[in-house]
């Protein structure tokens, strides 16, 4: 059960803290609100005359060759010459796409390199191009020369007339008047501004913005405004994105980078069927004129020997040779194609040239070289076309060149020895049949030779016509390996600004500011607010005097019911609770740190509501140095306690001023400022006056002075049976708690109590108040008093409804 208990206190206090720091926020709510004003209004005049950015996006598809052919089986046959088997690299195509080379053909398709803006109403803070409905058009005739941009400033005059100036660099011109439709001259070169079919009679006295930008500026801010990502990691679709402030123009441009990629892949792949058909009609050539020798030697032969046909029996003993000769003529072709394409090798040296690809070979593995050794080729051209030859990516590229031309010519290399060797197997064999022959005269034998050389050159010769054609329709037919999935699409709400994100923001921003002022505040402010301040000193509070609202100082206003009155009363009782039990009068002290603080004030008031209660009081003014009870009580410190001291008046009784304002409540006041306070109040006459005093009155309080500034305190506090120690909300420094702590350690103050007073109640958001019955507890009461009830603010029953719970 105890647990239990100190769960709830625990949980209270907890709930307690949250409502004090609510109400030390909500008591500044006006800050609040004018704070979130002006971030709103702001926030509302950034989107209002911020330029709206729109995002379009676009996806493309890249399929592998094989794939691209899908749909057209005629193309089946072409898959020896190896055009449709490099498959794409993703990531190469993300950079290819936003190459500067690829960028350039879309800024010169569209003309990118003049833009035209509306400098009219509140478009000057907020853009608004005019994207292909431009009344004007700029045309330069000399742009290749042209290194800087150059700002344009048009004012329509009248049909016929405009004035221009422009701005190229930080060099401005002079406004002049141009005529429309004229060819101008200026130190970069010729120009001319003419009308479109957009130009009407609403374009007269409005003010128009031409910029003209150089290719390397547009394309740099082209590759700043697009992105190009992969759809996801698993797949080979990309997705183009592009943000700017003309959802049209968006949309432009990224259809025509798709279009001029779509170009720039069938212009890679015609590329490799252009070398091969040179190399192919370069072969022909020399095969046709060797075929024309062999014919010749044919018929010179025949001619010398006078043949007219070949007999039967020759033609029996060459069949038995056919078997043995057609693998002679495939394998010789073979050979013939390895030494023109060695010998291509050997003749063209330059790396980096692509090769003829797919001759034929029986070996595939050579055509894949080739086909591999082709794209690596292509593919350092790109890299170079936009980098230089010492890109790591070029590098790796050059050795994996070098390294696969060494495969090709090792290939070769090892081909042409393996067809030798089978050549000379299989010219062993046909040399055992040609024994058979030695009694064939020998222009037989010599005529079968030649016929043998005519049939491989004219083999070779159909072959390489085959081929040609085949690569020319292969050519004509080349078919992109991309495929559009979306064309491009804006969409209509912008990307920026984000309205709600930029309204939290400034929402956010509106509470912070206050919040962040208010605790800034609170943390470099020093001052005692409250009583909660001094719970740290360990010493009691015996009371909490509110504020008096009312500007004339009269202690008579004690015996209304105001929050003043409430909270003296409260200190009364709780003095009961401090005072010794004693059957002669009780002496109470009052005093402070420093001057100002309210002593005179707690010692004047308190006096006054210990009266009303019917004891016998009598405020005694030892505050020899600042004087202030007369001011209180209405009336002049002629004579007084100083007077008494001195010995010039014996009988304290004539110092007595007893219109007080009410029975019981005596006032003995300082009277004259004497010279040598201190020396007056160590005079055996200042025990004595306390002593008589203490023995005819219920309460004696004490006046005294500040004890951080003078000893005088210190030298009576031994006479008084409690000291009431006062501070004042926001003018006493927390650290001047250190002196009443240092004090009371000494031994110099004895039984101790702090009185906080002027605690400005409205900004705590409670006060004292009494009001029909209502109850008050130790040190607060809530609500605001007027009169004789409290009434409510709108921020206090909302803690009490909402928060105090």
């Amino acid at each position: 059960m105890e647990d239990y208990n100190n769960h709830l206190a625990n949980e209270d206090q907890e709930n307690i803290n949250i409502k004090e720091i609510l109400e030390e926020y909500l008591f500044h709510w006006r800050w609040f609100i004018f704070s979130l004003v002006i971030t709103l209004a702001a926030a509302y005049l950034y989107i209002r005359y911020t330029t709206p950015v729109y995002q379009t996006e676009g996806k493309i598809l890249l399929q592998d060759d094989k794939k691209s052919g899908a749909g057209m089986p005629d193309l089946d046959i072409f898959s020896d010459l190896g055009l449709f088997k490099s498959g794409s690299n993703v990531q190469n195509e993300i950079e290819i796409l936003k190459s500067r080379r690829l960028l350039g053909k879309v800024v010169q398709e569209l003309n990118l390199n003049t833009a035209y803006f509306d400098n009219n109403s509140f478009t000057q803070i907020r853009q608004s191009e005019l994207y292909l409905n431009s009344p004007l058009e700029l045309t330069l005739f000399h742009k290749d020369s042209i290194r800087h941009n150059i700002a344009f400033t048009v004012v329509v005059k009248d049909e016929n007339t405009l004035a221009l100036n422009y701005t190229i660099g930080k060099k401005e011109s002079k406004t002049s008047s141009v005529k429309i439709g004229e060819k101008l001259s200026f130190p970069f070169g010729d120009i001319l501004i003419s009308k479109t079919d957009f130009f009407t009679e609403k374009c007269k006295g409005k003010e128009y913005n031409i910029f003209y930008f150089t290719d390397n500026s547009i394309v740099k801010s082209l590759q700043g405004k697009l992105d190009v990502s992969t759809a996801n990691k698993e797949s080979s679709v990309l997705a183009l994105t592009y943000k700017d402030i003309t959802p049209k123009k968006n949309e432009d441009i990224l259809n025509e980078l798709i279009r001029q990629h779509d170009l720039d892949k069938k212009v890679d792949k015609n590329e490799i069927a252009v070398k091969t058909s040179e190399f192919i009609n370069e072969r022909i050539g020399i095969i046709s004129k060797e075929l024309s020798d062999v014919d010749f030697l044919n018929l010179s032969f025949k001619k010398d020997n006078k043949l007219i046909d070949i007999q039967t029996d020759v033609q029996s003993s060459i069949g038995k040779e056919s078997t043995y000769e057609s693998r002679v003529i495939e394998v010789s072709i073979q050979l013939e194609l390895a030494h023109f394409v060695n010998d291509y090798l050997q003749q063209n040296p330059n790396k980096y040239e692509v090769l003829p690809a797919n001759l034929g070979f029986e070996d595939n593995s050579i055509a894949a070289l080739i086909g591999k050794y082709n794209e690596l080729v292509l593919n350092r051209s790109k890299l170079i076309y936009n980098s230089t030859e010492k890109n790591p990516m070029v590098l790796e590229l050059e050795e994996q060149i070098e390294q696969l031309r060494a495969n090709i010519t090792t290939s070769l290399s090892n081909m042409l020895t393996s067809y030798q060797m089978e050549l000379k197997s299989l010219q062993a064999k046909l040399d055992l049949y040609k024994g058979k022959l030695s009694q064939i005269p020998d222009y037989e034998k010599e005529y079968v030779d030649i016929q043998r050389q005519q049939q491989i050159k004219e083999t070779l010769y159909l072959y390489l016509l085959q081929k040609r054609e085949e690569n020319e329709i292969a050519s004509a037919a080349t078919i992109s390996n991309i495929k559009v999935v979306d064309y491009a699409f804006t969409n209509p709400i912008p990307v920026s600004p984000k309205r709600q994100i930029i309204y939290l923001a400034a929402f956010i921003l509106g509470i912070l500011l206050p919040v962040g002022g208010i605790y800034l505040k609170n943390l470099l402010d020093t001052l005692i607010k409250s009583s909660k301040d001094i719970e740290d000193t360990k010493i009691p509070c015996v009371g909490s005097i509110p504020r008096d609202r009312n500007k004339e100082i009269d202690v008579r206003n004690l015996a209304k019911r105001t929050s003043v009155s409430e909270a003296f009363r409260i200190l009364r009782t709780n003095l009961s609770f401090m005072l010794p039990k004693s059957e002669k009068g009780h002496v109470i002290m009052i005093t402070s740190s420093i001057s100002g603080e309210g002593k005179t004030h707690v010692s004047s008031h308190l006096g006054y509501t210990i009266a009303l209660s019917g004891k016998k009081v009598v405020v005694l003014g030892l505050d020899l140095r600042n004087p202030k009870l007369g001011r209180i009580f209405n009336f002049t410190e002629n004579k007084g306690a100083s007077n008494y001291l001195i010995g010039e008046d014996t009988d304290w009784h004539t110092l007595l001023h007893k219109d007080c304002g009410i029975d019981g409540l005596d006032v003995l006041s300082t009277g004259p400022i004497p010279p040598n306070p201190s020396e007056l109040l160590m005079r055996p006459e200042s025990t004595q006056l306390i002593t008589e005093l203490r023995n005819e009155y219920d309460f004696v309080l004490i006046d005294t002075a500040p004890v951080s500034l003078v000893t005088d305190t210190i030298l009576i506090n031994h006479l008084a049976d409690a000291t009431i120690y006062t501070v004042r909300a926001n003018k006493t420094d927390k650290r001047m708690l250190k002196i009443p702590m240092d004090l009371i350690r000494q031994g110099k103050l004895k039984n101790v109590g702090i009185v906080v007073n002027d605690i400005d109640m409205k900004k705590f958001g409670y006060g004292y108040g009494y009001g029909y019955g209502y109850g008050y507890g130790y040190g607060y009461g809530y609500g605001y008093v007027y009169g004789d009830e409290t009434k409510k603010g709108y921020v206090r029953r909302f803690i009490d409804k909402y928060i105090k719970r």
